[in-house]
This record gives C-alpha cells, structure tokens and sequence, in this order.
C-alpha cells in the first residue's frame, strides 16, 4: 500500500460513518413519521416525543463520533431511551426502530462481546413488550435481525478502519525508513569519497616523502661528490665532471618540484561540493559556484564544504523538497554562499547540532551564517566568509612543510 493510498481509504473509512449516520436518520424519520401523521396521534403520551429526540441525538453523537470520551454513557442513555419510546406507543409497531439504531450505536463504542450482549438485550426487552401488546412474535425476529445485521456492519467498518489505521501507521513508518535509507545512503557515499581522496593525499604524501628520502639525497649527495672532484681533478675531465654537476642540479631541481606539487596537492573546492551533491539521491541540486572557488584558502574550502554537505543533508533528511540550489560567489574580499530548497518549510525551526555547528564554523573564520524559513517557501541557508581565513592565536603563520631543501 502506498502513502497516497491511505488518505483515501481513511475518507472512505469517515464517509461509511456518516453514511450509517445519516441512514440511521432517516430510519429514525420513517418511524416517527408514521406516528406524527397519525390519527391517533393524540393518544400519544407526552414524553414519547422528548425521549424519541433524545435517542435520535445519541444515535447521531456515537454513530458519527462526536462523544467518544462518553460515548458509552451516551449509548446506555439512548439505549434507555429507546426502550422507554418502545413502552409508552403500545399501538406502535415503528418505535423498535429505535432499538435498532442503538443496537447500531453501542457498536461503535463496546467491544464484539459487548455488542452481542446488546443485541440480546434489546431482542429479549422487545419481545416481551410485543408479547404485552399480543403482537405477533414475527415482528421480534424482524427486528431482532435487523439489530443483528445492524451490530454486524458496523463492527465490519470498524474492523476495516483499524486495518487502514494499521496500514496508515505502517506506511508512514516505512516512508521515514526509507528517507533514513536514502541520506543514509548519500552520507556513505560521500565519506567513501572522502576516504577516497584521502587516500590519495596519502599516496602523494608517501611519494613525495620517497622522492625527498631516496632520490633527493642521492641527487644531493651526487651533487656534492661531484663539486669535490671538480676540485680535485684537472684537464679533459673537468669539463665532463661540470657537464655531470649541471645535470644532477636539473634532476634536483625538478625533484624538488615534484615533491612541492605533491605536497601542496588538495582536492578541489568545486569538484568536492559536486560530488556531495550527487551523493545525495534527493533532492535533485544545482550548482552555480565561482570559476575561481578553487583559489581559496584551505580552511575556507572546507568550511564551505561542511556547510553544504550539511545542507543538503537536513534536505534530504527533514524536509520534503524535490530539489535544492546552491550558490557560492567570491566578491570585494568575501565568500557568499546560499543553499535553498523548495521544500515546504515551516512555522519556526529549532537550531540543532548540525545548523549550530555550520554557525560556529563560520565564525571561527570571521563569518556569519544565517537560516530562514516560512511554510510553503522551503529552507533557505545563507552567509559569508572572508576570502583569507583569520589565523586563531597560537597557530602558526606559516605552514611548516618539510622541504627536500633540508
């Protein structure tokens, strides 16, 4: 069963209740109709119009729900009501219909057992009223299965609404297990990306630290022998020892380049965000970030990674948009950054971990972020960093790399 299914069995559920509302109405019409159109009408006792008005009203309030904190209070008052309209009309055979309706009632209200017990009740009290008028005994059993049927169709509806409640429930359930699977899902595919690129910023870093170790100190040591022989020998080949020097100085030269690209090599800002946002398998997100993002410092990219990674997945997790923007601009010295969402927001939002956390982030580098939202006008995330990062007291200035000058 679907979600959208469930919403529509719940209406038919609440449309059968008031169809047995409403027949119940008019069934109660049809008996007192007879009654009210009567020429013995004016033998009718006195109270026999009030008491059949107060079993209509609890008829309408249990069958159509509107006492269910005292709906077995109202139930045995209609009840008693039914049986006093049933007494007074002893010329009446259409006041049972009464019976009916609260047999049909205290459905609604008392548990399968209970129902029965009514049913028999009622069955036992009208046929002995029907044996004080000496009416036929046929007339019990039409109305003794008509408050059957009655007890038994309703028990039926309440049986079914239960099942689409359950169904409802289990529905609702496994859609919110399913958006767990889902962002779920995108966070693992994105720390394997992270993990990933770390590992292949720990392959450049072992290389580069192989070059620097082995072949770095080799050239080095080369280089060294070869300025002491320039030294020490003379004629034919020195000329050739010179020749040897420049070039061990050209393989020192570009090993050290190697090493410093190696090193200094990171991940791009762009290509990081690209893959969180495809990560994710909803919502669908678009990307419009600066030409020149990758030329940030390092602390700003990666702020302005975790704010969107973030994002995208409060996205996917809390709300239900089908799609989401994300803008970054690099203007006058600042970092703007936008995430949206046409999600169907809310009211009010209360801050958690992650919209803290993206805060507190920001402004350790001297930023701001701010969030809003409406209902019916999504999530919007916004805010700025300085393009350099402010170095926090106590850190270096520098960032000590280990050179293959040393």
């Amino acid at each position: 069963m679907t979600t959208d299914e469930v919403p529509a069995q719940v209406g038919e559920r609440t449309l059968t209740r008031w169809l047995a509302t409403w027949g119940g109405v008019v069934a109660w019409v049809g008996a007192v109709l007879p009654t009210a159109m009567s020429h013995h009408r004016q033998e009718v006792p006195l109270a026999w119009w009030p008491l059949a008005l107060v079993t209509l009203a609890c008829f309408v309030g249990v069958s159509a729900g509107w006492v269910r904190r005292h709906g077995l209070a109202v139930t045995v008052l209609g009840v008693a009501a039914a049986l006093a309209v049933t007494a007074l009309w002893g010329t009446d055979q259409t006041s049972p219909v009464m019976l009916v309706l609260m047999a049909g009632a205290g459905a609604w209200v008392l548990s399968w057992r209970a129902t029965a017990g009514l049913v028999v009740f009622l069955s036992l009290a009208l046929a002995f009223l029907l044996a004080t008028r000496s009416t036929s005994a046929v007339w019990t059993l039409i109305y003794a299965s008509l408050m059957s049927f009655a007890a038994l169709m309703i028990h039926v509806v309440i049986r079914e609404g239960r099942s689409v409640v359950a169904a409802e429930r289990l529905a609702t359930e496994l859609a919110a297990a399913n958006a767990r699977l889902l962002t779920a899902n995108g966070q693992l595919e994105a720390a394997q990306a992270r993990l990933a690129e770390a590992s292949r910023a720990q392959e450049r870093l072992r290389i580069s630290r192989d070059l620097h170790d082995g072949m770095g100190n080799q050239l080095t040591a080369l280089s060294l022998t070869l300025d002491l022989l320039g030294r020490e020998v003379t004629g034919p080949a020195t000329e050739s020892i010179a020749q040897a020097k420049l070039l061990a100085a050209g393989l020192l030269r570009d090993t050290r380049n190697i090493v410093s690209h190696l090193r200094e090599s990171k991940s791009s800002v762009r290509d990081e965000i690209a893959r969180l946002a495809r990560a994710l398998p909803r919502p669908h997100t678009s990307l419009d970030l600066a030409a020149d993002l990758d030329e940030v410092s390092e602390p700003v990219g990666e702020a302005l990674v975790r704010v969107v990674q973030e994002s995208l997945t409060n996205v996917a997790r809390h709300s239900s948009a089908e799609n989401a923007w994300v803008q970054v601009v690099r203007s006058e010295g600042l970092v703007h950054f936008e995430v949206r969402d046409d999600g169907s927001g809310a009211r009010t939002v209360r801050a958690g971990n992650g919209l803290s956390g993206m805060a507190e982030r920001v402004a350790l580098l001297g930023g701001e972020l701010t969030w809003s939202t409406n209902p019916g006008a999504g999530f919007l995330i916004t805010g700025w960093i300085p393009d350099v990062a402010p170095v926090s007291s106590g850190a270096p200035a520098t960032d000590e790399r280990a050179s293959i000058d040393s």
